[in-house]
């Protein structure tokens, strides 16, 4: 009796392994493929492959075309697609690339997401150093004179920009900070060109920061990553390693949420 139930087990794991097959084959062949393209790329009977394609298409996550008879990827992946997007939480894989950054340099790394024109700081990996930038994890700071702020915002057209601007005061945090819009946006467009954004001193005398936006699958940026040094230690490393590095990393970020360069 239970060798008839391991057999059991195991032939409903194959239709299993073989449905998953003929999913991420329609996918992989510009989604739209025929029975017999199917079956001889995946090496299934025809019969198997159309009862599969029967209850795979029952299910809502294939589709057939029937002027044509092919079939393609059914909307239920896109729900399910959303839903992962939806709840992706980066700060696990975050954390790994802050770890990197701060043991590489030993200086102070945060993951931020902007919030009604503000950055709020979601993780952080301190230096051991005694100087350092002072922050915490879910402390707020302006956006337009932050590194990270001027990553996150330099994703937004000028018509959501000017949306999460409106309002707010560019006030003067130190004697570097931009406190003129059209200054602002002309740095902006030079950080979306670049991909990394510089504030040196502007937020908080005597720091300087490197920061990168993390775009998601749709290209849009969703958060960003940044390294503080105290002036008195920036020159003492490469300026534009530090930059590739952080980029690096935001790169890496991105990609792991679907990004595609």
């Amino acid at each position: 009796m239970r060798n008839s139930e391991d057999a059991s087990d195991r032939k409903n794991i194959q239709s299993v392994e073989r449905a998953l097959n003929i999913v991420k084959f329609i996918g992989q062949t510009n989604n739209s493929a025929g029975l017999t393209t199917i079956s001889e790329g995946l090496g299934l009977s025809h019969s198997t492959t159309h009862n599969l394609l029967r209850t795979l298409k029952k299910s809502g996550f294939i589709m057939q075309y029937e002027p044509t008879g092919k079939y393609s990827l059914g909307l239920i992946l896109l729900e399910l697609a959303k839903v992962i997007q939806d709840n992706l939480d980066l700060r696990p894989f975050a954390k790994v690339a802050l770890h990197e950054l701060t043991e590489k340099y030993d200086e102070t790394t945060h993951l931020a997401v902007l919030s009604d024109g503000e950055v709020v700081y979601v993780e952080k990996v301190e230096s051991s150093k005694s100087i350092r930038l002072m922050s915490y994890v879910g402390k707020r700071n302006p956006a337009y004179c932050t590194g990270v702020g001027k990553a996150l915002l330099s994703g937004l057209n000028e018509e959501k920009l000017d949306k999460v601007m409106r309002g707010k005061k560019l006030e003067p945090r130190t004697t570097k900070t931009i406190t003129d819009l059209k200054k602002l946006k002309k740095e902006l467009r030079q950080v979306a060109i670049s991909g990394y954004a510089i504030d040196q001193g502007e937020f908080e005398d005597g720091m300087y920061c490197v920061a990168a936006p993390v775009k998601n699958h749709l290209g849009q940026v969703v958060a960003a990553i940044s390294i503080s040094f105290p002036a008195n230690r920036i020159d003492r490393v490469d300026k534009d390693e530090i930059i590739k590095d952080v980029m690096d990393k935001a790169l890496s970020l991105s990609i792991q949420l679907g990004f595609k360069p």
